[in-house]
């Protein structure tokens, strides 16, 4: 039980009135559950009827924890109303000798008097008459009514007030629910359900958890000791907590022990022998880490805990139950092969807090997507998630609504995406050519409101040519040549642009619409279409939002929200819960995603951006991307089963010392460079990103190969788009984490643009 808290005694007349509600509550109390042959006649059938009525409602159940579960039914955690950990078991799951010591100490009459003890409970009203506070003389029944009532307090501070002040009307109260509770349930039901709810100290609520806590025991493995310690503890759990005040804690066992003994539970020699012995404790800190903090949930704990935000915002009344009765199973749309492949990606390429494989601490966050239905296959960051020291909280693949940072991630050039789209629904063609210049000033641009954007300039980090070179739109595409793409976002219209991106999905990391401006602490951003760098990721978005956007193009056109979570229902009763559409809809029609398919599947064959990182036996496309001065990289890769993104960058400073270039910018486990650390000098997105997609998807789950389907024949009209670029220099090699060297002005390209130049060289490893 509790520890009563008390309060003066109150004025004559009251204890007046106390005294005779006593006397009355004693007397309904014997008429109701015993029959006294002293309480005969009207009078008692009368205080009955009154006692059964008495309109105090239902007690209720004590809350359930719920279930989170994966997509093939393995448990990923168990969610706890308010954060109690606990874990109810069945009377046969109990120690014979826990049972017997709960009701030597605190109930002795249980099994021969009931429930409910009406000569105690008089005693211990009419104690209360004269005195400042509720005698105890609870039995178990009352206490499991109280303890039920504190544990769906929860955090409500009032309610727990309301459910352990030692109040008359209170007490009464209790003793009626207490009485329905005895006719509900059996004597051994009974037991069970108390010794569930009973509250042992450092954070452990009912017996099995105590069991595991004290002595890393299930409830039914506890021995003497072991139990009569236990059973010592609940009538006041601060002041016989073993851990803090073993030496209380071990006379009140042995007080247990005594009382065992004289209700002939153990012998004399037993109870002497046993009470001589010290308290032994083998602790477990279980209650201390629960649901996404779990151990069980570590390899999937960025995932949790987006499920847990997606909850908490988006299913506002699950949310509510799951934080007080709750018995839900909520089944996700978590992969557990495709988790771990990412999961060993993340935190093999960039080690979190590993100076001799990645000096920069880079983070390494991605989102696998299913195309075609917005499932959220896998969700992986490299750290460890919590709140305590050398943790992250935050959640740098998801938006900030859901946990993740509001500034999002620069996603480089795999935002072209978009403004390839573009392009092909307005019947740009492969071969569609442009002349640009590498550096090249290049607008201006106009808002969708007609606002004048001036020019800009931009430079090339892949086509790393000087002078000017025409390109066609399939060989820009896989080398991603930047002047190429403002110059393409220009002609087709950077408005239309970013609307685009709109109707696939993305937003601002923090929710909010890519076409208003916003506010995020003291800076003021404009709207995304203000943005002439928009076509090469200057806005920072979520890699959720991005593998979305890919996915759709993975499916043919097809744009699904993302969606973690499948199926939720009622453990007790089967009853299925409403869970969200992913609003799936053909976003971009199919011909125009064949034909984005077709030249980003050159990607990763020379001379690619990705060349080398093709998955055996699996068609597959690929975008990388690499914001300015190395401070952010990305890369995009998908089958038409799955699609992946993957953001790399400095988590505390990405845009001035934490920027990866020199030392930052090492990374380990790449399957194209040999594993063991490479350091690029600039981080690419072909570089540990890539390394992570590459990791990644050579251990999912990418089911049957599908070929992605032919475009339509309409974009070839000018050829298939990968012709070499002409001009008097030199391009780049597609390699970009070792640009060529340019030459002198003047010199002839090479002919040719075809598919097998020399393969690419890995960056240098550390000293």
């Amino acid at each position: 039980m509790l520890i009563p808290v008390r309060r003066a005694g109150g004025a004559p007349e009251i204890v007046g009135r106390i005294v005779i509600m006593a006397v009355v509550a004693g007397l309904l109390l014997a008429a109701a559950m015993v029959p006294l042959a002293s309480i005969v006649g009207i009078a008692a059938k009368d205080t009955a009827n009154t006692f059964n009525t008495l309109p105090v409602g239902k007690l209720g159940a004590a809350p359930l924890r719920s279930v989170l579960y994966d997509s093939q039914g393995n448990v990923i955690t168990y969610l706890y109303p308010y954060d109690v950990y606990r874990v109810p078991v069945d009377y046969n799951q109990i120690s014979p000798i826990m049972r017997e010591a709960i009701v030597s100490i605190e109930d002795s009459s249980f099994y021969s008097q009931g429930a409910l003890d009406p000569r105690g409970t008089i005693r211990a009203l009419l104690h209360n008459s004269g005195s400042s506070g509720l005698q105890g003389a609870s039995t178990i029944a009352q206490q499991y009514v109280k303890n039920v009532k504190v544990l769906q307090a929860g955090d409500n501070q009032r309610a727990i007030y309301n459910a352990t002040y030692p109040d008359l009307r209170r007490k009464i109260q209790d003793l009626r629910l207490a009485a329905t509770v005895e006719h509900e349930l059996t004597q051994d039901q009974l037991l069970a359900s108390y010794l569930n709810v009973a509250y042992f100290a450092n954070n452990a609520w009912g017996i099995q958890v105590a069991a595991n806590v004290y002595f890393s025991e299930n409830a039914s493995q506890l021995t003497l000791p072991q139990a009569a310690m236990l059973a010592g503890i609940v009538q006041d759990p601060s002041a016989y907590d073993p851990v803090n005040n073993p030496t209380a804690a071990t006379a009140r066992r042995n007080t247990v022990l005594d009382r065992m003994y004289q209700l002939h539970y153990i012998s004399k020699a037993t109870y002497q022998t046993t009470a001589k012995t010290p308290i032994v404790l083998n602790r477990s800190y279980a209650p201390l880490h629960t649901g996404c903090t779990s151990p069980e949930a570590a390899p999937s704990a960025f995932f949790c805990t987006y499920v847990q935000h997606v909850l908490e915002l988006d299913y506002p009344s699950v949310w509510k139950t799951l934080n007080n009765t709750g018995d839900l199973a909520i089944y996700t749309t978590l992969n557990a092969q495709d988790q771990q492949a990412a999961d060993n990606a993340v935190n093999e390429v960039e080690p979190p807090n590993a100076p001799g494989r990645n000096p920069g601490n880079n983070a390494d966050a991605e989102v696998l997507i299913q195309p075609g239905t917005g499932a959220v296959r896998a969700l992986a960051v490299n750290r460890t998630y919590g709140f305590q020291a050398g943790m992250d909280s935050i959640d740098y693949a998801v938006n900030s609504q859901y946990g993740g940072d509001p500034y999002g991630v620069q996603t480089g050039s795999s935002s072209k995406i978009f403004t390839i789209i573009t392009a092909l629904e307005q019947g740009v063609p492969f071969g569609h050519t442009i002349s640009i210049q590498n550096p090249e000033t290049i607008g201006p641009f106009f808002s969708c409101q007609g606002d004048y954007v001036p020019p800009t300039k931009f430079n090339n980090a892949e086509a790393a040519f000087k002078g000017s070179e025409t390109y066609q739109f399939g060989e820009a595409t896989v080398e991603s040549v930047n002047t190429y793409f403002v110059n393409l976002e220009k002609q087709v219209g950077l408005c239309n642009v970013v609307k685009t991106a709109v109707a696939m999905g993305m937003t601002r990391a923090d929710g909010s619409s890519l076409l208003q401006p916003d506010k995020i602490g003291s800076l003021v951003l404009p709207s995304a279409d203000n943005v002439s760098s928009f076509t090469l990721g200057a806005v920072g978005v979520s890699p959720m939002d991005m593998a979305a956007a890919y996915a759709t193009v993975a499916s043919g056109g097809t744009y699904c929200s993302p969606q973690p979570i499948a199926k939720i229902e009622e453990i007790s009763s089967g009853k299925q819960l409403p869970v969200l559409s992913a609003g799936c809809h053909q976003a971009i029609p199919a011909g125009v995603a064949a034909a984005a398919n077709y030249m980003l599947h050159e990607v990763l064959y020379s001379p690619g951006t990705a060349a080398g990182r093709a998955i055996p036996g699996y068609d597959a496309a690929a975008k990388t991307g690499t914001a300015n001065g190395g401070y952010y990289a990305a890369f995009a890769g998908w089958t038409t089963h799955l699609a992946g993104y993957v953001s790399v960058f400095n988590p505390i400073d990405p845009t001035t010392s934490g920027a990866m270039i020199g030392a930052n910018s090492c990374y380990d486990h790449d399957p194209l460079y040999g594993y063991g650390e490479t350091c690029p000098d600039q981080m690419f997105g072909d570089n540990a990103p890539g390394a992570t997609w590459e990791n990644t998807f050579l251990h999912a789950a990418l089911g049957t190969n599908v070929p992605f389907p032919n475009p339509p024949g309409s974009f070839f009209s000018l050829g298939s788009g990968f012709g070499a670029p002409t001009s008097s220099c030199t391009p780049s090699t597609g390699n970009n984490n070792t640009p060529s060297p340019t030459p002198s002005p003047g010199a002839n390209c090479p002919s040719g643009g075809g598919k097998t130049p020399p393969p690419k060289q890995p960056p240098p490893k550390r000293p």
